[in-house]
């Protein structure tokens, strides 16, 4: 889906005035940094230029470790205060919790603590490495070398799955961001959870933070919400739609994910326990030494505790790229070529992960379920919920054919779907897209063609085929309620279950 380039570039120019600002900083981030340190001699190094953060390493010639201080960036990041507290409450619950090896908390500091006016910052502990994906990807692509040497990978994917063990070892009463209680010492799940698409709905998509600002006692209110949240950025984004057919099919997709939900969501944890779940925990944010063991973990901004079947289900990262870029150049088909080979071998290093630590192998086993997401599918319903934007390659290439039955073609779908209430309803909506593109493209200062069209599609006789048996023609209207009223049935029926 295309970016709101109104919006971006009204965030950009906030990235570019922090930039300025920080260029003449020098001084100053030596001197915050001192401050803790209590020396008076401290020097940046390096600096390190992230997708959300920027970072200085800094050195004292004290022989201890170097330092680095990390600075959410205006304009890339959307929630600067939340999004440096939660990760430095959750860094030093690592530390405590797990044998994970995260950078160590130094200090962390609120916008009003700086004093060099750059905002929020986090100081930690330097960690020399290099990332596994330099050792994973060709030469010249963040794409999974071909040709890399299966002894290698089999270690790496080995690494990585003893890290999402252990994440798997910690349960969680509600879905959401750490906080500390200073008094007790407890740790609680106080906070919204914090996400990487939100970020994005927000920077590249032109939406407001219209997320809810509290946490989720059950898996099928966050999983809801994060349904609703696909329906609003089609209907806020402007320009999020190509033109009448485009439209069609991204609006019937959001109504078929809602219908389909019920049949994914696990009732038996719907209550808990949650686990934490890191969106951006992938072979980039790992480091390792030359002995290809991990030596930190870094970048924890978009982690929280989620639903358990986020956590168990198959990770995106086996092929490095994301899976709806992989679709978007080769499609489905060729991607599940590609990465179900991958996901064979990373689930065998699971296992035997899980059989060094003295778990057997049962139902409850990660391994066993992270396999169950692929041969339900269920793995790839989750990942079509996190996804906000991109929600339509994953639905129609992965899970549309599944639940529905074959198909000739998006638009037989997008027909089958309709009846007259909600043709109605549809071609509102469409209309009203329509001119919102006009309105945009008019705000931007490009010309568009784009006009209204009227559907047209050959009726023919039905033949929407379920998985195991024909849909009688009651299951079609059984579709339309549920993907119209299906947020409020979603959370009532879920709850009802549990």
């Amino acid at each position: 889906m295309d970016f709101d380039d109104i919006s971006l570039a009204a965030f950009e120019k906030k990235r570019w005035q922090w930039g300025c600002l920080c260029s003449q900083s020098a001084q100053g981030i030596c001197a915050l940094a001192n401050f803790f340190r209590q020396r008076d001699d401290g020097m940046l190094v390096s600096m390190h230029c992230g997708s959300f953060n920027f970072s200085y390493r800094l050195h004292w010639e004290d022989d201890e470790e170097d330092w680095l201080i990390r600075f959410p960036l205006p304009g890339k990041s959307m929630f600067l205060d939340e999004k440096v507290c939660a990760e430095a409450v959750l860094m030093k619950y690592m530390a405590d919790q797990t044998q994970i090896p995260v950078p160590r908390v130094i200090a962390y500091g609120m916008a009003d603590d700086n004093p060099t006016g750059l905002g929020p910052f986090m100081i930690m502990t330097w960690i020399e490495g290099r990332t596994m994906s330099e050792l994973l990807r060709t030469e010249h692509h963040d794409i999974l070398n071909p040709e890399i040497d299966q002894q290698m990978l089999r270690t790496l994917y080995g690494q990585m799955a003893r890290i999402l063990l252990e994440l798997w070892q910690l349960d969680f009463d509600r879905i959401g961001c750490l906080s500390h209680d200073a008094v007790s010492g407890e740790y609680q799940i106080t906070q919204r959870a914090l996400t990487l698409e939100m970020n994005e709905m927000i920077r590249i998509r032109g939406l407001t933070d219209g997320t809810t600002a509290r946490v989720s006692e059950t898996s099928a209110e966050y999983i809801t919400s994060l349904l609703q949240l696909q329906s609003t950025h089609l209907a806020e984004q402007r320009n999020s739609i190509h033109d009448s057919v485009d439209c069609r099919e991204k609006y019937t997709c959001r109504h078929l994910m809602k219908a389909i939900a019920l049949r994914f969501i696990s009732h038996k944890e719907n209550h808990g326990p949650f686990k934490l779940f890191s969106e951006d925990f992938c072979p980039g944010n790992v480091l390792v030494n030359d002995a290809l063991q991990v030596v930190g973990v870094i970048d924890w901004e978009f982690c929280y505790a989620a639903p358990a079947q986020f956590a168990c289900s198959i990770p995106w990262w086996l092929l490095l790229q994301r899976p709806h870029s992989i679709i978007n150049k080769v499609g489905g088909r060729a991607f599940l070529d590609a990465f179900l080979p991958k996901a064979d071998l990373f689930l065998q290093t699971m296992a035997e992960a899980e059989e060094a630590r003295g778990l057997g192998s049962t139902d409850d086993s990660l391994s066993v379920r992270m396999r169950k997401s692929i041969d339900d599918q269920s793995a790839w319903f989750i990942l079509a919920c996190r996804m906000v934007s991109s929600v339509d390659l994953i639905y129609w290439d992965l899970l549309d054919e599944h639940c529905w039955g074959p198909r000739s073609s998006i638009a037989e779908r997008v027909h089958q779907f309709t009846n007259v209430a909600i043709c109605a309803d549809r071609e509102n909506f469409v209309r009203h897209k329509i001119n919102q593109l006009q309105e945009y493209c008019t705000e931007l200062g490009v010309g568009t063609e784009v006009e209204y069209e009227e559907e047209c599609f050959i009726n023919e006789p039905w033949r929407f085929h379920g998985v195991h048996r024909p849909l009688q023609m009651s299951t079609r209207h059984h579709i339309f309620f549920a993907s119209t009223v299906g947020v409020f049935v979603l959370v009532y029926a879920m709850n009802l279950v549990a």
